[in-house]
């Protein structure tokens, strides 16, 4: 008799135990696939970093200084040099306390991106860049041309908006996830210190919640007042960043004017170190915006793009919380303040400088402008966080001025952060000097 072969197949059990390790297997893979992507887009972002700070070397190389953070136009007739607050650059700011811009009344004319284009391989745009009225729209010959300018002075020539709204892949990280398509995209801003403007040292209180943020003066000199030039102040503030606000007269002025803040780094001038010293960092809440929210940002219209020279659209700067235990002085004697070196053991006593407590909240939980803190997304969030800020988890991407691109995480010592911003900490007046820094403390 001929035997019936038995069909033999998968069981119910069986097939639900493959089914499980096929989904134990997959929800293991998962994570890998997501940690290699992001770590792809954060190579990606590292190297678009790095050729828009090679750019603004090969302009160091060639100008023998930094290019300004932001270039307005003066207006000759109501500048005075000893009421900065009603010249051309602070009326784009709000007044001290106040948080209520004036009327503006000069020009915002471009950003430090605009003269670095021919070393970004965009030649061609600064080319057919207008910086100064032909005469064509009824200015007089010579008047400073804002960044949004749509009108055409050339035939054949774009106009200043249509090439600031032009993307250029390498200012975008692909992690900006408030970039738009075919806009003025920037990702990265330049290292302003602790101050967006350094004349009355402007900053911010931080907020729980983006936009929240309040206008604040920090004191860095004892013979600050308000509304006037105070050379110390300046001094102090070139030493604490890179990138500053300059202004320009209209061509011809036959009128010598001295615009005393414009002050301009070179290499030398970063004392402790370009390899020691941040020049650009990460900020998707910079770039496109069609009306930022920050009034350190909008200038009643103005738009937001990699052409803006609106100091929260240009530019990051350090915590204020630095001297918030000081009532916002960061100084109180020639010796003496919240970010004053301390001695272990007194001076002579074989004691060991150690400094000042203030600057550890230059980045410290619990405070509201250490890094990542601000909202990554969000067109109507734009110029509402001037820190620096990345769309990676765990931290941000800086590039220093020697070159070299880092992570920096957020966790991150304060004290060693306000070091990596402070580009003169250790020729600092007594009341804010800084230790060396060693690059152990930071470099992995």
């Amino acid at each position: 008799m001929r035997s019936r072969r038995r069909r033999r197949g998968f069981t119910l059990i069986e097939l639900l135990v493959v089914i499980s390790i096929i989904g134990i297997l997959v929800g293991l893979l998962l994570p890998a696939v997501q940690s290699a992507r992001e770590a792809g887009r954060r190579t990606q972002c590292q190297s678009n970093m790095r050729n828009v700070g090679l750019a603004i070397l090969g302009y160091v190389n060639s100008k023998n200084a930094f290019p300004a953070a932001g270039t307005f136009g003066e207006n000759p007739t109501s500048l005075d040099i000893t009421k900065p607050n009603t010249s051309t650059i602070p009326a784009f700011l709000p007044q001290p306390m106040t948080g209520t811009p004036p009327t503006p009344t000069g020009v915002p004319m471009y950003s430090w991106v605009v003269p670095i284009l021919p070393y970004l391989d965009a030649q061609d745009m600064f080319n057919q860049w207008t910086m100064y009225s032909t005469g064509a729209d009824g200015n007089a010959q010579g008047t400073p041309v804002p960044y949004n300018s749509s009108i055409t002075y050339v035939q054949g020539q774009a106009n200043n908006a249509a090439i600031a709204n032009t993307g250029i892949g390498v200012l975008r990280c692909p992690d900006d996830i408030s970039a738009q398509p075919n806009q003025g995209n920037l990702s990265y801003v330049v290292n302003g210190g602790f101050s967006l403007w350094h004349v009355t040292p402007m900053s911010l209180i931080g907020s729980q919640q983006d936009g929240g943020q309040v206008p604040q003066v920090l004191t860095w000199s004892l013979t600050y007042k308000a509304n006037t030039v105070d050379a110390p102040t300046i001094g102090v503030m070139q030493k604490l960043g890179v990138f500053f606000l300059d202004s320009v007269l209209p061509q011809g002025v036959t009128t010598a004017v001295n615009i005393p803040w414009n002050v301009r780094s070179t290499l030398t001038t970063i004392a402790d170190g370009s390899s020691s010293t941040i020049m650009l960092s990460e900020n998707p809440l910079a770039g496109y915006a069609a009306t930022p929210n920050n009034f350190f940002a909008t200038s009643l219209g103005f738009p937001g793009n990699w052409a803006a020279p609106q100091p929260a659209l240009s530019m990051f700067i350090g915590s204020s919380a630095i001297c918030a235990t000081n009532n916002y002085s960061c100084v109180q004697t020639y010796n003496s303040g919240p970010l004053a070196p301390g001695n272990a053991s007194g001076v002579g006593a074989g004691g060991v400088a150690v400094d000042g407590q203030g600057w550890k909240f230059a980045n410290y939980v619990g405070t509201y402008q250490n890094i990542n803190f601000g909202e990554s997304g969000g067109l109507t969030l734009k110029g509402s966080f001037p820190h620096s800020n990345s769309g990676h988890p765990g931290g941000c991407n800086m590039m220093f001025c020697d070159g070299a691109v880092r992570f920096i995480t957020n966790t991150i010592d304060g004290t060693v952060y306000s070091k990596l911003i402070t580009p003169g900490g250790s020729r600092l007046p007594l009341y804010a000097k800084q230790m060396p820094l060693s690059q152990d403390a930071f470099a992995q």
